[in-house]
């Protein structure tokens, strides 16, 4: 099975990469190459807002995006993609600045 997880080198998206590699996926990470990769990962070096048709010939069965901030963030890794079966947006309130609006902001569980 192959998986795009974009990222894959700090916080979740590290932690995605290593255990969908560890479990016998073939896991490609999208990043800028500017930090150390998770062992054993294919590597597309590039930034989302600027792929061209790199990722349009490889059928991934699960994209994982995980870094992303904003709809024109999914919008163009959505236009850069060819086939895919599953699109997964992960995201969490530390993509929002410190003094910014938080989308879940004083809830408690």
């Amino acid at each position: 099975m192959k998986l795009l997880i974009t990222g894959g080198t700090t916080f979740v998206s590290k932690y995605a990469a290593e255990y969908f590699t560890a479990r016998g996926y073939e896991v490609y990470v999208l990043n800028r190459n500017s930090k150390p990769q998770v062992e054993g990962v294919r590597l597309i070096v590039g930034d989302r807002h600027h792929l061209g048709d790199e990722l349009k010939s490889i059928h991934f069965d699960i994209v994982a995006d995980i870094t992303v901030y904003d709809a024109k963030d999914i919008i163009d890794l959505y236009d850069a993609l060819g086939s895919f079966d599953q699109y997964i947006m992960i995201s969490s309130s530390a993509v929002y600045p410190e003094n910014g609006m938080q989308p879940l902001r004083g809830i408690c569980i």
